[in-house]
């Protein structure tokens, strides 16, 4: 509801009365209870006097958004029920939360003059980030999934067509990269951002997707684990976003509103099939570890890191000057050793030219013949090579070291398809597929879609093949699927809910019991002496009407139960039918 009087106005004219009686103490008008309601003296005082678990209550409706179904209360606060039904009926008797009809479907709302003081208590929980001192910053590093995809270059894994590596694959996957921890984990983040698809029963490194996750994976690989690790919860990027904005916010705050998400989507944290099936603190220090999120010394507030905010708010990552290790150590044995903070950029140029020994803290590559065909076919020269490795050594290229690459390159004959159409070779002792039209000296006509089948038999001969490339078809881009821009919500905008049959107090008006308990509220009645108000249809059908009755004694008729009752309205005796009495007033 927009506004308390438009809540109010909702109340049945027949129940005005005897409500307002109840809430502020004599019957009243719509405008004059909605008037009475929304007094901040009164409500601050109701507020200050409530025990903290009915302000927790009213602060967890208000953080999904003033209205919610007893289903998701109850998946809140799962273990107390009974406690959690005296509770809301408490907050009911005080005209702070009213229910949409009359079953528990129906959505529990808050009464909006409540919006004011829930906020001030909500901002309790915020501070200013200048007013803390916080820890350092954690950061992450794609130096595993580079490693990994120079593996990848190096050596011939073999697959299914779901991209899973086969026994043996994994096996030297394990071998290579012992250090890395969690291959399995890197591997299927590189098969989601799009670097590594199969090809041939091989899993291939695709070359666009490699660089841009060097290019821009520091900066923008945090961000997309965060957008990740929150697909199967939607709407918790959204929430993460809106709550920590450009303030310090208190953990335990934070955890409460996590907590209120997931509840309010349907998880259930034992019995969610999520993907990353993490809750609470071990989703908090998930990010802290990702570099997402940074606590203060205290452990109490946690904030945004530097960037993050506006990369959510913007869609756009700060590539900002990374402080990265230029120097690597070339041996005479043709070794690389690489330290573990080389620039992303340079180490998967390693990776083209050098086959991966081991990675770790500081790793070793090694030159070698078949890295050097390798790296010509991928378009590098000898002499691009040897200038890549002086530019990143500590010292001079050992001499055998630029020999051997050089020697390396000169003993493949080369041969160049130029648009499918036409064959270059280099090398007239070149073994060639029969039939081949000669048209110039080295050059040979290809007759029409026969290029991959001429490039794989010349391959087969030993022959180094290059091709024209292919204008990029975007499968080969990386996937790092959308970096939002986010956007601030407005709180103060509440969504307008249909109203099903009245408006009422919570807990103040209940539907009565099915089966033999129906009767059971009206016998109570008789032995404890008290008086009843029941919602009848008016002449036994139609409208309903409200009753306010003396139970005298129950019978049945044909099998249907009737209540003797006196009117106190009336003063004349009544014989109604329980089965058709549809709701009580609870008066006390």
């Amino acid at each position: 509801m927009t506004s308390t009087h438009d809540l109010i106005a909702q109340i049945p004219d027949y129940m005005m009365g005897i409500i307002s009686t109840h809430l502020i103490g004599h019957a009243c008008d719509v405008r004059a209870l909605s008037e009475a309601l929304s007094d901040a003296d009164r409500l601050e005082k109701i507020v200050s006097a409530l025990p903290q678990e009915q302000k927790t209550i009213l602060m967890d409706i208000y953080e999904l958004g003033s209205q919610v179904s007893w289903e998701i209360l109850s998946r809140i606060y799962p273990a107390g029920l009974d406690t959690l039904r005296a509770h809301l009926e408490e907050l009911g008797s005080a005209g702070l939360l009213f229910q949409n009809g009359l079953t528990d479907a129906d959505q529990i709302i808050l009464l909006p003059s409540l919006n004011y003081l829930l906020e001030e208590l909500r901002r309790s929980n915020f501070r200013a980030p200048t007013e803390l001192t916080w820890k350092q910053k954690l950061t992450v590093s794609i130096w595993g999934h580079l490693s990994l995809l120079n593996t990848i270059r190096a050596f011939r894994i073999r697959c299914k067509g779901s991209l899973e590596p086969f026994k043996k694959g994994w096996e030297l996957l394990g071998e290579k990269l012992e250090s890395l921890g969690d291959i399995r984990t890197i591997y299927e983040e590189l098969v989601d951002l799009g670097c590594i698809r199969e090809v041939n029963g091989e899993v291939a490194v695709q070359g666009r997707a490699a660089l841009a996750l060097a290019m821009e994976g520091d900066a923008r690989y945090s961000i997309w684990r965060f957008l990740q690790s929150c697909k199967t919860s939607p709407g918790l990027e959204f929430q993460v976003f809106n709550l920590v904005g450009e303030e310090a916010v208190s953990r335990e705050f934070f955890l409460r509103i996590l907590n209120l998400h997931h509840a309010s989507t349907g998880e259930d944290a034992e019995g969610s099939q999520r993907t990353m099936p993490l809750h609470g603190d071990d989703q908090v220090d998930l990010w802290i570890g990702l570099g997402l999120l940074q606590e203060d010394t205290t452990g109490r507030y946690l904030r945004f890191a530097d960037g993050v905010f506006r990369a959510l708010k913007t869609g756009k990552t700060d590539q900002g000057l990374a402080s990265f290790s230029d120097e690597v150590i070339i041996q005479p044995t043709m070794e690389i050793l690489v330290p573990r903070d080389f620039d992303p950029v340079d180490l998967l140029n390693i990776g083209e030219i050098s086959d991966l020994v081991r990675a770790d803290v500081v790793s070793i590559y090694k030159i070698s013949r078949e890295s050097v065909y390798r790296a010509l076919l991928n378009g590098w020269k000898a002499e691009k090579i040897l200038h890549f490795l002086d530019r990143i050594s500590r010292h001079a290229i050992p001499d055998n070291v630029g020999k051997n690459i050089a020697g390396w390159s000169l003993t493949h004959p080369e041969a160049h398809i130029i648009s499918g159409t036409f064959l270059v070779v280099n090398d007239s002792r070149s073994i060639l597929p029969q039939g081949l039209e000669e048209v110039l000296s080295g050059i040979y006509r290809i007759p029409e879609k026969c290029d991959v089948e001429i490039a794989n038999f010349l391959e087969k001969k030993g022959v180094m093949v290059r091709k024209i490339e292919k204008a990029s078809t975007g499968e080969d881009e990386i996937e790092w699927g959308r970096l939002l821009p986010l956007k601030e919500s407005t709180r103060a905008l509440q969504k307008k809910l249909p109203v099903k049959q009245a408006i009422y107090p919570f807990g103040m008006v209940t539907p009565l019991p099915y089966g033999p308990k129906r009767e059971l509220v009206f016998e109570h009645a008789i032995q404890e002496g008290r008086t009843l108000y029941i919602f009848y249809p008016r002449q036994g059908y139609g409208e309903i009407q409200l009753k306010h009755i003396s139970p005298i004694s129950l019978y049945r008729r044909a099998g249907i139960p009737f209540v003797e009752a006196f009117c106190e309205k009336t003063g004349e005796a009544e014989v109604l039918d329980i089965s058709k009495v549809r709701a009580l007033f609870r008066s006390t």
